[in-house]
């Protein structure tokens, strides 16, 4: 507790250096004759929203909200208007006036951004830009709540559908959504289905059913799209392992598709052993089980490999359809379970890594230049183990955000 609340100070000191170096305390934000609130809520308004929507984006109270529209629209930046689909809606839109407005405030913002960036070196830019990445990340996933819901109800078959169209999308043979589980298979005394939720939006699912006496199976895990590497798999994990040891259950198994390569990462990292395959899925090419019944849920399972501070690793591989190779190194630094890395060599001129360890699990961002002068950044989430020799081996799944795909990589440290 106690470092909770030497935690949550510091995250106070920085909220206050932070809104008072943006300008966010001032009555005329970014120069213009009006406070953040209202210019915020211009912006959210962009080229029209609903009053319903605003108030969720933004988390305001109905009175608060409707004051601040009727503010601007005073000022003849908005008209209100009844939704053409439903009456019942209220719909905001900006006016000529209001257009313009938003277009002064986006030019200014992005000038007080570039004012704020622009003493920083290269460099320093992107180890800021990491990092910023990394705190909204995790300020996501602490946001995000997860509820066990009615398997039948519009939002867990909302997730199942989504989940079905990408496997089909994914998997060489396509999926047969007939293959979903039943709501009566995962619901009850013998089951639950539980849906992650961000703002109110159904952002990812996942079921539990009983498989044998003490066994239960994990099925359907999927996260979407957006929310990927926050972190939220391995949370819908958790909270679906806790399901089996409230309905006493000692053991989960699942199995999933090869082509699923992030799946089966998350799987191992967690403390699953993989296992002869079982049932009739064609889907199920890999399959795990794990003991769960008494464990600590906070806590990765098995024992925890030693620090990466100061070691170097190299690449044995290729990074399927990426710049790292055999030529690449990376050298580490981890403090309290926070880890950094620098990276070049082979087409990569310079690179950045910033993120954290849960067990032997890293959870990383990356920004990186390579020999032609582009620079990229995506996720990575790496799994550590040890070599026979007592050198440590990081297994990589690379995502790219400047570009569709991903990749795997191998690295292992430098004797």
């Amino acid at each position: 507790m106690a470092a909770l609340i030497e935690q949550a100070e510091l995250v106070r000191d920085f909220n206050r250096y932070y809104s008072g170096r943006i300008g966010l305390l001032t009555d005329r934000y970014l120069g213009q004759a009006r406070p953040l609130s209202e210019a915020r809520l211009l912006f959210e308004i962009g080229t029209g929203a609903s009053v319903r929507d605003l108030r969720t984006r933004l988390d305001w109270d109905s009175g608060y909200l409707s004051r601040s529209l009727r503010s601007l629209e005073a000022q003849g930046l908005v008209r209100l208007r009844p939704s053409e689909t439903d009456g019942r809606v209220r719909v905001v839109e900006p006016t000529e006036a209001g257009n313009a407005e938003l277009a002064e405030l986006d030019r200014r913002s992005s000038a007080a951004a570039s004012e704020l960036l622009a003493p920083l070196s290269a460099a320093q830019r992107d180890r800021l830009i990491a990092a910023q990445r990394q705190t909204r990340r995790l300020l996501r996933l602490a946001a995000v709540t997860v509820e066990v819901v009615d398997p039948d109800s519009a939002d867990a078959r909302h997730c199942l559908s989504e989940y079905a169209a990408e496997l089909s999308t994914r998997f060489p043979e396509g999926y047969d959504s007939s293959a979903l589980v039943t709501g009566a298979e995962v619901s009850g005394d013998g089951g639950a289905f539980v849906v992650a939720y961000e703002q109110g939006r159904p952002v990812g699912c996942g079921g539990m059913r009983t498989y044998a006496a003490g066994v239960g199976e994990l099925c359907h895990l999927w996260v979407h799209s957006d929310a990927r590497g926050l972190g939220l798999g391995r949370r819908l994990l958790g909270e679906l392992e806790q399901q089996a040891t409230v309905r006493g259950l000692h053991t989960v198994r699942l199995g999933t598709h090869r082509a699923l390569a992030e799946a089966a990462t998350l799987y191992r990292s967690a403390g699953y052993q993989e296992i002869p395959l079982y049932g009739d899925s064609p889907y199920n090419q890999l399959c795990f089980v794990r003991v769960v019944s008494g464990e600590d849920r906070s806590a990765v399972p098995g024992d925890r490999l030693p620090s990466l501070d100061g070691r170097r690793f190299r690449a044995v591989g290729e990074v399927d359809g990426g710049e790292v190779g055999t030529e690449t190194r990376f050298d580490y630094r981890e403090r309290d379970g926070e880890i950094s890395a620098t990276y070049a060599g082979g087409g990569i001129r310079t690179g950045y890594l910033v993120g954290t360890r849960e067990g032997n699990t890293l959870d990383f961002r990356y920004v990186q230049l390579n020999r032609s002068g582009q620079t990229s950044s995506g996720h990575c989430v790496s799994t550590l183990s040890a070599l026979p020799d007592g050198r440590l081996r990081l297994d990589e799944t690379w995502s790219w955000e400047s570009r569709e795909g991903s990749g795997t990589s191998v690295v292992e440290e430098v004797g």
